[in-house]
């Protein structure tokens, strides 16, 4: 069910490149193979693999081989690449300063980007945990999702420059349950 909600996301959403969180490894290949499975350019990384691995896999995505990268919070502190403007919680992480460095890859270098967090029942304690500590509200995900919040075209005409993006200084975020 997860995974159907992943897909549809990353199906409706203008993707650049994305990066898709879990909260092990081993869900982290299980993902990744899914999404290839499903037709979508994908990788993953994670703390078990090599070091010269992990450095291919993040040279070749931050080149743009690809577009989707699954990952465990190895990848949440001092990664910045421009490209990414949508982060995937598909894990919902169980501490504040995770969820905030998680989310924080996305809408790098002064472009815009989205974060989108799936909800379990059993997430509901952390979801209000976090969301107590950061004293903030994470949104269920609209039906429709203004692509001038994440897209970099929208942001470099401004044509369809909102007060919303201003207001999101940068990262918009959004949940949705499964």
């Amino acid at each position: 069910m997860q995974i159907n909600l992943a897909v549809i996301t990353m199906s409706k959403l203008q993707v650049n490149q994305s990066i898709i969180f879990c909260n092990s490894t081993q869900r982290v290949e299980l993902l990744a193979k899914k999404i290839t499975d499903l037709g979508y350019s994908c990788y993953y990384i994670h703390s078990k693999m090599r070091q010269d691995h992990r450095n291919r896999v993040f040279h070749d995505f931050r080149t743009g081989l690809c577009r989707n990268l699954v990952c465990s919070d190895l990848f949440t502190r001092g990664i910045d690449i421009q490209a990414v403007n949508v982060v995937i919680n598909f894990d919902f992480p169980k501490l504040s300063e995770t969820y905030l460095h998680r989310i924080g890859r996305s809408g790098r270098f002064g472009h815009y980007g989205i974060a989108i967090s799936l909800i379990t029942y059993e997430d509901r304690f952390s979801l209000h945990k976090i969301e107590q500590e950061l004293g903030t509200e994470i949104q269920p995900i609209p039906k429709q999702i203004d692509p001038s919040l994440y897209v970099a075209e929208y942001q470099m005409g401004g044509e369809n420059t909102s007060e919303k993006q201003q207001e999101n200084n940068g990262n918009a975020s959004a949940n949705t349950k499964s």
